[in-house]
């Protein structure tokens, strides 16, 4: 049995196998940028195009070519988007092997098309940050519906027993008015008698009002925890969204801020999509907008408009920005700069999946310490 091929033998076999090789495989000379060799597997994919540059933006392949140049002893594995033919971006999962050679060094590429397998794992995860939340929810709505039954209670049996006391507080004004009328006004918890009439009952008025609230925003909010356990679609006004999220986080912005702005465009079309979710969504956004906020100076906007067949709601703060590093990351799931304080890492990944299945997009744009402009934008039918 032969132990060693001729150097002919194994010429023919290497290029062979380089022939045979399942992925698409290329040869890259790394100080001229040119491709000296591709397999059928890579001019199958690369079609006409010898250059490759013409498959990646001007940053990404001079990252690319600085990969390569600098590829000497190690192997290397990259992750580079590309330019598909349709025009869309595509992922290109790249393999580098250096060949050290006296005579001209040189680079072998394998790389793979992987652009189905992210979508795929990236709606593998939606899918689960989605059961994580209605998980969540379940387990909040079961509280809440405890909470809430315990809470009506109490407010209906305070209410009740404020109707008592409006009833007899009647009688006691006759009291009042009679020695009042044998002994001249006088003070009663530092109001005047003449006044007490006035200020009594709408003392009492204000007392059954608050807890009215208590009550309503009990059942808000197990509404709210409710619907988000649905996935219809309807047809929804933002304007009438913002107003019940501002509602709810009524004492959180003033917790953060004396200067709370909002600018709601009136008319404005409705969307199609679902009310608790993009509730879910502002919430979300206003929320990290004040939480932004160096002191209770700086300010928070809401607003609303239109630009061309989308309704536009836009949420700016004067906050500390967010740094250009952490700009790349800040929709990928489970990724948070407040894990010590609670943060999941899910918010704003969830809120672009919520707007995406709703055909719309959000748009960031933050400078650090001045601030941060999120723009949710949603398609109508004129």
């Amino acid at each position: 049995m032969k132990i060693f091929l001729t150097e002919t033998t194994i010429t023919e076999v290497l290029s062979k196998f380089i022939e045979s090789y399942l992925s698409p495989l290329i040869i890259f000379d790394p100080e001229r940028y040119e491709i000296i060799y591709a397999n059928e597997k890579a001019k199958d994919f690369f079609g006409e195009a010898r250059n490759l540059s013409c498959l990646f933006q001007e940053d990404e392949y001079l990252n690319f070519i600085k990969l390569i140049k600098d590829c000497y002893s190690i192997e290397e594995k990259r992750v580079i988007t590309y330019q598909k033919n349709d025009d869309t971006k595509g992922v290109l999962l790249f393999n580098l092997y250096p060949i050290p050679n006296e005579e001209q060094r040189l680079v072998v590429l394998t790389f793979q098309e992987i652009t189905e397998k992210i979508k795929q794992k990236e709606e593998r995860r939606k899918k689960n940050a989605q059961l994580i939340l209605q998980d969540k929810l379940k387990s909040v709505d079961l509280v809440t519906s405890s909470i809430s039954h315990e809470i009506n209670n109490i407010c209906n049996f305070m209410v009740n027993n404020l109707k008592i006391v409006f009833q007899t507080w009647n009688d006691v004004f006759k009291l009042i008015r009679e020695h009042e009328s044998e002994n001249n006004e006088f003070l009663l918890g530092g109001i005047p008698s003449a006044e007490v009439n006035k200020v009594v009952p709408r003392l009492m008025m204000s007392l059954i009002d608050g807890i009215n609230r208590i009550s309503d925003t009990i059942d808000d909010f197990k509404k709210y925890i409710r619907e988000g356990l649905k996935s219809e679609l309807s047809m929804i006004n933002v304007n009438e969204v913002i107003k019940r999220v501002i509602s709810i986080l009524n004492h959180h912005i003033f917790l953060y801020t004396e200067n709370f702005n909002i600018h709601l465009l009136d008319s404005i079309p409705e969307v199609k999509g679902n009310l608790q979710k993009l509730e879910q969504v502002i919430i979300n956004l206003l929320t990290n907008a004040l939480q932004s906020l160096p002191d209770r100076h700086k300010s928070v906007s809401v607003c609303t408009g239109i630009e061309g067949n989308k309704v536009i709601i836009e949420i700016k703060d004067e906050g500390i920005g967010i740094p250009r590093n952490i700009m790349p990351h800040i929709f990928e799931p489970f990724f948070s700069t407040k894990y010590s304080t609670g943060g999941s890492g899910l918010g704003l990944y969830l809120s672009k999946s919520i707007v995406e299945e709703f055909g719309g997009e959000i748009l960031i744009n933050s400078e650090e310490n001045k601030g941060t402009a999120v723009k949710i934008c949603l398609p109508y039918e004129p």
